[in-house]
């Protein structure tokens, strides 16, 4: 069964034409970018829950810097080191502290987006490259319309029409999907951790005015 599904792969791909390679390395970008995402969006290298509770628990004065600052460095965390910056930053003033964590945490959250424009670009050029394969197809089917014995390459290019539509848009919907959730996930995320320092933030400036 395994056989005949991979001839049956392999006899697709030969329909679709010469369209269906860049198609293929589309697919190739897809499943990297997929993957890049899952290994840099673990919750771990973005907010561990140990050191999200440990500053909840710091605006408590349940926590003190000490052992918060400890938790903030062994974590190597996004959050971790905006919670650093928050707590070592020479600023006193409330606004310029906000202000200064508000831009270190863009840089950061840049850095994460990184593979999100692959997506993007996946979702655009797949089904472009279908539509020019399905464009070729049509060509191959017109050019050989009134000529003798026309119905094997009227069936190719019906194949090459119907294959590269397909493959581009199978292609483009996962990418779709893919960049939605972790583009939703990573909005989440930014916003948590902007409550999260926002409030460090202020106890410590309301803290050390005491």
């Amino acid at each position: 069964m395994m056989m005949n599904l991979i001839k049956d792969c392999i006899t697709f791909f030969q329909a679709g034409g010469v369209f269906m390679y860049p198609l293929a390395a589309c697919s190739v970008l897809l499943i990297a970018a997929v993957i890049y995402r899952m290994f840099n969006m673990k919750k771990s290298l973005i907010c561990p829950v140990v050191l999200t509770r440990a500053v909840e628990q710091y605006t408590r004065g349940a926590v003190g810097r000490t052992e918060l600052e400890r938790i903030a460095a062994d974590s190597d965390s996004v959050e971790g080191r905006l919670v650093l910056d928050a707590l070592n930053a020479p600023l006193e003033d409330e606004a310029s502290l906000k202000e200064m964590i508000q831009v270190k945490a863009r840089e950061e959250f840049v850095t994460l987006q990184a593979g999100l424009p692959l997506l993007d670009m996946i979702v655009m050029i797949a089904p472009m490259f279908g539509i020019l394969g399905t464009a070729s197809g049509l060509v191959q089917i017109f050019s050989v319309f009134g000529m003798d014995e026309s119905h094997g390459m009227i069936a190719q290019g019906i194949a090459q029409a119907l294959n590269t539509t397909i493959a581009g848009l199978a292609i483009a919907t996962p990418a779709v999907i893919a960049h939605v959730y972790y583009s939703r996930k990573l909005e989440r995320i930014s916003a948590s951790m902007e409550v999260l320092l926002t409030e460090l933030v202020s106890f410590r400036c309301h803290h050390s005015q005491r």
